[in-house]
């Protein structure tokens, strides 16, 4: 379990393969992450992941991800193209991709 400060390694994994789970589903990245960040926020982890909240319903995916330091500069400008291509198959994808990398880096 990660610390109430940070994410770990596994953390970063789990939350980007359950987005990639969820958008696959078809349904529109902003909502997908919103229901990931409500599970975390019953796991009582509001403290890490309220600002990762607001920065969604402010901001957008992107700054949600970038802000819990799921993704990277690099990877939020591609994501932000595969973003606009509106495909979810290739958005899960490159979730589930980013997620192995992670995991692999680890």
């Amino acid at each position: 379990m990660a610390r109430t400060d940070s994410l770990d390694t596994a953390d970063k994994v789990r939350l980007l393969r359950a987005l990639a789970f969820q958008i696959r589903r078809k349904r529109p990245a902003d909502e997908a992450f919103t229901d990931v960040l409500e599970q975390e926020f019953r796991g009582g982890r509001h403290r890490l992941f309220r600002p990762a909240s607001d920065a969604l319903g402010e901001s957008g995916v992107l700054a949600a991800l970038k802000l819990l330091c799921l993704v990277g500069e690099e990877a939020a400008a591609v994501l932000a193209v595969v973003l606009e291509a509106n495909d979810h198959r290739l958005l899960a994808s490159a979730l589930e991709h980013l997620a192995d990398y992670t995991e692999q880096s680890a």
